[in-house]
């Protein structure tokens, strides 16, 4: 009967062990801020391969985050018939508005074309009644939510 020691168990595993190929040349070692923008760009670059029309990224980079993203244009809403609409537009002296209209489509009678009837209500009472052009505002999403009374 033969004794396996922890002497011989160690001469057999460096006996067998092969001997490790020598590295040619170590890549340099890259600072974090480095290795941060290595990173950015190449979510850049992923994202502009993702979104081939709109090739404008922000990108905002602080000492705590990163923020990297494509400007695209909302994509547009139609009308789908008489509702509660979130609606935006400008005013004359250039400032924007956003606010939620009961909205129906009417047809001109002497001209062809059409203008959205908004109506403001509060608290389910109606409060004003303006006419929008359809050129002048943009619909950014339906309320089918909103509360109606």
């Amino acid at each position: 009967m033969t004794q396996i020691t922890r002497r011989t168990m160690l001469g057999g595993i460096a006996a067998t062990a092969a001997p490790l190929p020598a590295v040619a040349a170590l890549a340099p070692v890259l600072s974090p801020e480095e290795r941060l923008e290595a990173a950015v760009s190449s979510v850049v670059d992923i994202l502009r391969e993702m979104n081939p029309d709109h090739a404008d990224v922000l990108i905002q980079q602080y000492s705590h985050y990163v923020f990297v993203g494509v400007k695209t244009p909302p994509k547009p809403v139609q009308w789908t018939g008489p509702g509660f609409y979130e609606v935006e537009g400008k005013h004359p002296n250039g400032n924007r508005w956003c606010t939620t209209y009961w909205l129906d489509r009417v047809d001109y009678k002497s001209v062809p074309g059409f203008y959205y009837r908004a109506e403001s209500r509060w608290k389910g009472r109606l409060e004003k009644t303006i006419r929008l052009k359809p050129d002048k505002v943009r619909i950014v999403r339906r309320r089918d939510d909103y509360p109606h009374a």
